[in-house]
């Protein structure tokens, strides 16, 4: 199945997507190998085969270096099949961002591989102290590093000399505390990873702060928020959209009964279902614009339009969750069942808009 489903998400075909929604679920989930999500083998040959992880890496590294926009839609699309596929893509594409900011062999050594995938986190913890041999002893807790599991490399951020830094962590020197324990988005295998006293070279280390390499594709350059924003906000309009097919689903099967008993429910549903595909789509199309116009700016040196573009995806993201959570106890007594599949993406909007990328205060 997932030849002809990567197919899909790449040609944005909408209607086999939708029809295929739960039948890819389902599938999905057998296609892990562990509770808490890892990628069977067969999997992670098709992503590697097909570049998705490798979406924004720059042909440097053997990448696809696509146009932001587009792989933006190619993550909409896997989150409207599945949260959790949606999320593992956004999260897995991201580590492209660092690529230009890291030594130039650290970079060639990690990303050149056709598995190159990171996992990581942003939150700084621990200190690297420096040895006698040139590298710095690191020990340390990272905690919601998504997929984990199939990583091939790990980013993490700590203190070295009095400074913060980013640095790369080799797969066999991490271990993987399998503590991922939210609501939502159980197959992501957004575990922690542990280093226990480990010797990490000097070149593995590398600043934002600093000014990127020069590249043909220039991701390192365009602001990291905005780039967040790109891969994260389709997520939440791809579980939202799924959800609402099911909502749609679920009205045309209570049709004759509530038409009969509850005309008033029946009316107000199927209002809701109507504002919430005339106004998401009206958003989206504005995200995608501006993003698109952002991205072209940003390849000809102009300004990349981040407060537009930040804002509208704002817009949009918070709009999907509020219209959701407004419908969810409109719906019955059965989306509570836990099994229920529209509580599974309840739980996994939930869990994907807790992001810090959707809030600003």
């Amino acid at each position: 199945m997932w030849e002809q489903t990567i197919e899909a998400i790449k040609a944005s075909d909408k209607e086999w997507i939708k029809e295929n929604r739960q039948s890819f679920s389902a599938f999905f989930r057998n296609e892990n190998e562990k509770p808490q999500g890892k990628l069977s083998s067969e999997a992670l040959a098709a992503h590697y085969h097909a570049g998705l992880f490798k979406m924004f890496v720059s042909k440097t590294y053997n990448g696809l270096a696509i146009p932001l926009p587009q792989g933006s839609k190619w993550i909409e699309n896997a989150a409207a099949l599945d949260g959790n596929w949606g999320w593992l893509l956004a999260i897995g594409v991201g580590g492209a961002y660092f690529a230009d900011y890291m030594h130039s062999e650290t970079a060639e050594k990690y990303f050149n591989l056709k598995e190159a995938l990171v996992a990581g986190s942003g939150k700084p913890f621990g200190e690297a102290i420096k040895l006698n041999n040139g590298k710095y002893k690191v020990s340390g807790k990272w905690s919601y590093c998504s997929g984990s599991e199939q990583a091939s490399m790990y980013t993490a951020v700590t203190r070295k000399e009095g400074e913060i830094s980013a640095f790369v962590i080799p797969r066999k020197l991490a271990n993987i505390d399998p503590d991922w324990n939210a609501v939502g988005l159980p197959l992501t295998c957004s575990h922690s990873i542990i280093l226990e006293e480990a010797e990490i070279p000097s070149s593995y280390f590398f600043n934002f702060l600093e000014k990127p390499r020069e590249s043909s594709y220039p991701l390192a350059t365009y602001p990291f928020m905005l780039f967040a924003r790109a891969c994260f906000v389709p997520v939440v309009y791809g579980i939202s959209s799924s959800i609402w097919n099911s909502v749609l689903k679920l009205l045309q099967e209570k049709k004759e009964l509530w038409q009969e008993f509850q005309p008033e429910r029946y009316s107000f549903i199927e209002r809701e279902c109507l504002n919430f595909s005339e106004k998401s789509s009206a958003l989206l199309e504005e995200f995608y614009q501006k993003l698109e116009q952002s991205w072209e700016n940003h390849n000809n040196g102009k300004d990349v339009l981040e407060k537009e573009v930040s804002s509208i995806g704002l817009e949009l993201s918070g709009f999907c969750y509020r219209s959701v959570a407004e419908i969810i106890p409109k719906l019955g007594m059965k989306v509570l069942e836990k099994d229920q599949p529209l509580q599974i993406k309840w739980q996994n909007l939930q869990t994907a808009y807790q992001h810090m990328a959707f809030h600003e205060y």
